[in-house]
């Protein structure tokens, strides 16, 4: 066995397998284009070693870090405007073993799974690679944030390059934070060790996003960052208010704030609620700024990374047009990586929703397919909230498996306490066991810290559902009221006001509420999809329903 410290390349066609499906004779001779003319005759250009083939793929081997990178951006300039070939391209510094036969290594691993995350047209390094370029080199690459790469225990930052012909600006720069020191009162030693526990606690929280880049501006130059954030705490009469702020360092524009309040009989509880609102309502911002940044790149040209931001931003607009789109991107996002654990539960949660608002059952073939892809999402990622999160829902919406969406939310729960969505599992389980008190409780947290949330309307109408149920009519009237006043284009709303005032001997008004609901579409909208109700409680879909 030999060893030797190499950079490693892994190039991988787009479209592969679709092609060989649709023409494979076409399939075929692209390979051999590649192979003959757009590929490997550039690679040996630059002094690169084909190590393997596998179909529709390439290990190569450089000896020379910089000719490893001028070579994949060759490649991919050269075939910008080819009207089929499209190539990923990941590359990696690290050890690779070698016999007679076949060569090893961890290397070789991570630079594959360096390769998926790569954006179809572009080149992706790992920070190891990055660092050994020259300050020249390194100005061509953009920073992509941290990745959870497969069997690699901590995330890793990576680095990535795409043509953009005509483009004024990086299109691909990752937003960055740059978080400040946070302002406090009364000027103590105490109040200041609180400003600095929430600060320091909010940075590790938001750093664990994706799409946004959080720096400590005190450990680091800052000068390049996209906003900053500013905190200021003070304490009086047994409550504190924590205030934060984003300003655009372009133009020093304030584009977001906020202020949060809690009482400090107890310092821990108060940092606990108010970090778990401010980490909520950031992760609404950093979405909307990830979203924003790739409005203008191709859809063809996004990674999987990029594809999930951008259905993110489609599932916050909360109409069935852009979940369906949103959906659309998750199956492009599953062709580039079919294990890619986030895209997996976007998708099934999307089927879910999508199902859900029209009021109907997933069909079974689904069910099966969605279920093992789950199961995979948690292998993958047995670390990430957002997948126990959707298995907990499949289990309690597709299943009825109380007891197993009971664990996985126990399991999303213990990974990250401050999920906020969480709160709304937890509601609908409770519902589920007709326990219409806790319900509310749990539906009620949930709308009291998500008040910016694009999702309020459809939160309002579950816990109108669930306070329906326990007999709390003028309670049900209220939030679908006020469900209604945050989207008044939604039948369904109306027609639950309508059932709660019949119950509340308010015919008139009732039947107002009914007329003014046959005047809107008939189609279904999301902010109306049912939660899961007791068996005692299903007459409830035949009233609400779309088309009733």
């Amino acid at each position: 066995m030999r060893s030797r410290i190499t950079t490693l390349m892994f190039v991988d066609m787009v479209g592969y397998s679709r092609m060989m499906s649709a023409d494979q004779d076409a399939a075929i001779e692209a390979v051999r284009e590649l192979k003959n003319k757009q590929l490997e005759p550039v690679l040996s250009d630059f002094g690169g070693e084909i190590l393997k083939r596998m179909g529709d793929g390439w290990i190569i081997a450089f000896s020379s870090i910089s000719a490893a990178l001028d070579s994949a951006i060759q490649v991919q300039t050269n075939l910008y405007d080819h009207r089929k070939l499209k190539l990923r391209i990941g590359c990696h510094l690290g050890e690779i073993v070698e016999d007679e036969d076949d060569f090893y290594g961890a290397g070789v691993n991570i630079t594959q799974r360096i390769q998926t995350e790569a954006p179809p047209g572009g080149v992706m390094v790992s920070e190891d690679l990055f660092r050994q370029l020259s300050s020249d080199r390194a100005k061509l690459l953009s920073d992509a944030g941290t990745f959870n790469l497969k069997n690699i225990s901590q995330p890793v930052r990576l680095y990535q390059w795409r043509p953009a012909p005509g483009l004024k600006r990086k299109l691909d720069d990752v937003p960055s934070i740059a978080v400040q020191a946070f302002e406090f009162a009364p000027i103590d030693p105490e109040t200041g060790a609180v400003a600095g526990d929430l600060r320091d606690q909010l940075i590790v929280r938001v750093s664990r996003r994706k799409g946004v880049l959080i720096f400590d501006a005190s450990d680091k130059n800052v000068e390049k960052a996209t906003y900053d954030l500013r905190g200021r705490l003070r304490i009086a009469g047994g409550r504190g208010r924590l205030t934060v702020t984003l300003t655009s360092r372009a133009d020093a524009r304030p584009v977001w704030s906020q202020t949060y309040e809690a009482p400090t009989e107890d310092i821990f509880a108060f940092c606990d609620e108010v970090l778990e609102l401010a980490e909520g309502d950031l992760r609404l911002q950093t979405n909307a700024f990830d979203g924003d940044r790739l409005v203008e790149i191709p859809l063809e040209d996004l990674s999987v990374s990029e594809l999930r931001a951008r259905a993110a931003n489609e599932y916050y607009k909360v109409t069935m047009e852009s979940w369906t789109y949103g959906l659309a991107l998750m199956e492009r996002a599953i062709s580039l990586n079919p294990y890619d654990a986030v895209s997996l539960c976007m998708r099934v949660e999307a089927q879910i929703m999508l199902h859900g608002a029209r009021y109907q059952d997933l069909p079974a073939d689904l069910r099966q397919i969605y279920a093992e892809d789950l199961n995979t999402a948690v292998i993958q990622s047995p670390q990430s909230d957002y997948v126990f999160w959707t298995r907990a829902y499949f289990r309690l919406a597709v299943d009825d498996d109380v007891p197993g969406a009971r664990a996985d939310l126990k399991r999303s729960a213990e990974i990250n306490p401050a999920y906020l969505e969480n709160y709304e599992l937890r509601g609908q389980i409770l519902l589920r066991e007709s326990d219409f008190e806790g319900a509310d409780a749990a539906f009620s947290r949930l709308i009291e810290r998500g008040a910016q949330n694009p999702l309020q309307p459809y939160r309002l109408f579950m816990r109108g559902v669930a306070r329906f149920c326990a007999g709390d009519f003028e309670g049900a009237a209220q939030d679908a009221a006020a469900a209604s006043d945050l989207r008044p284009n939604e039948a369904g709303h109306l027609k639950l006001r309508a059932m709660a005032l019949n119950e509340m001997q308010m015919g008139k008004m009732a039947k107002a509420c009914l007329t003014a609901a046959r005047k809107l579409s008939p189609e279904p909208m999301m902010t109306t999809k049912l939660p899961v109700l007791p068996p005692e409680f299903r007459w409830i879909s035949d009233k609400l329903k779309p088309g009733t």
